[in-house]
């Protein structure tokens, strides 16, 4: 077991890093946003960490104040090792301070880092959940549709995902059931949604489909502003239903849903990249963004990388659209998924996608 004390300011290091721990995947979807899976051909699949220096990495991001580690890939199942390495994340442990009603340190509480797995569901059995039970982790498991799952993710199986949602449902474990919406899965979203908690999901995270990796393949699935907004009514209205809460993982612009309000979603019009997490790449090399496709240096790196002009935007919103430098919600909004917009525009700067067919902005 391994103890931290806890810093008494906050770290300059986001406090949770994902790690994509492999290239390879079963599935082969369309809306994927890896950047190895770019038509562009501009990341090129580096050598993978084997595990041993997948632990090193985590000794490292835990002392500079990591206190969340996602494990995701590619499908991280894949990944030779994993249970190891799981184990060796859950020896760590570190102290939280606890304030008293002045504001002084009280006491600090020992915690476990919380850890989490993004799984697609289509290998996890009775063995990996009492793994993931074990070392206490949160499970995501990816549904894009029922009757599109198969369109979309390349041949895959709906149902093996929903087996591993009850599964690991039926083993205590809390799982987050997370949809990439696209104009296809959009018609059965609501089904979606409630073939996930009838399996046992505690959580729906929304993740519209966004240009990036081999989704700049398939610019056709993309949310234009009414399809975003029938999104969000349409899982707020399921999420009602089931007594279930939700979220939108990917930032819309505050004007798609002016004078709306959702009650069981929590609809984000701010971005988290390089402020609340980041990413590590197969290979070690870090980014601010899953979806950013631009290597910044290796894990060792990072507070030299988080000092550079490209995650600087993201740490002091310094990308606010151009079209909406006058908005009255540009203190409180980024103007949708800034990468998205450097992706398909070239610019931070650029109007997210939905916004191009927005009237009225503002």
């Amino acid at each position: 077991m391994v103890d931290y004390m806890e810093p008494f300011q906050d770290c300059l290091v986001p406090r949770t890093a994902v790690l994509e721990l492999t290239y390879k995947c079963n599935h082969n979807c369309l809306f994927c946003s890896v950047p190895w899976k770019s038509p562009q051909n501009n990341f090129p699949e580096l050598p993978e960490l084997n595990i041993q220096q997948w632990c090193n990495c985590i000794d490292t991001l835990v002392r500079l104040g990591i206190r969340h580690l996602a494990f995701s890939g590619g499908e991280p199942l894949l990944k030779k090792g994993l249970p190891y390495l799981i184990r060796h994340a859950g020896s760590h442990q570190f102290y939280q301070p606890k304030f008293d009603q002045s504001g002084r340190i009280s006491y600090f509480e020992k915690q476990p880092l919380q850890l989490t797995i993004i799984s697609n569901g289509a290998l996890i059995n009775e063995t990996w959940a009492e793994i993931f039970k074990d070392a206490g982790c949160n499970i995501v498991i990816s549904l894009p549709g029922l009757a599109s799952f198969s369109k979309l993710t390349g041949g895959g199986n709906y149902q093996l995902a929903l087996q591993a949602i009850n599964l690991l449902s039926r083993r205590n474990l809390f799982v987050t059931t997370s949809i990439c919406v696209t104009k296809t899965n959009l018609p059965e979203l609501f089904e979606t949604i409630a073939e996930a908690v009838l399996n046992g999901a505690d959580y729906i995270l929304l993740n519209r489909f966004v240009p990036g990796g081999a989704g700049l393949n398939h610019l056709d699935e993309f949310l234009d502003a009414s399809a975003v907004v029938e999104m969000l009514d349409i899982a707020e209205s399921a999420c009602r239903i089931a007594r279930v809460n939700g979220s939108l993982g990917t930032e819309i612009p505050k004007c798609l849903v002016k004078n709306r309000i959702y009650n069981f979603l929590n609809v984000s019009s701010r971005c988290s990249g390089g402020v609340s997490f980041f990413a590590v790449d197969p290979s070690g090399k870090i980014r601010p963004c899953n979806h950013s496709p631009r290597r910044l240096g290796s894990y060792r790196e990072i507070e030299t990388a988080i000092k550079s002009s490209y995650w600087q935007q993201f740490k002091c919103k310094d990308f606010l659209p151009t079209s909406c430098s006058y908005c009255p919600e540009s203190l409180a909004c980024d103007g949708g998924c800034r990468e998205a917009a450097h992706i398909l525009y070239g610019s931070f700067q650029a109007a997210d996608p939905t916004l191009r067919v927005v009237k009225n902005c503002g």
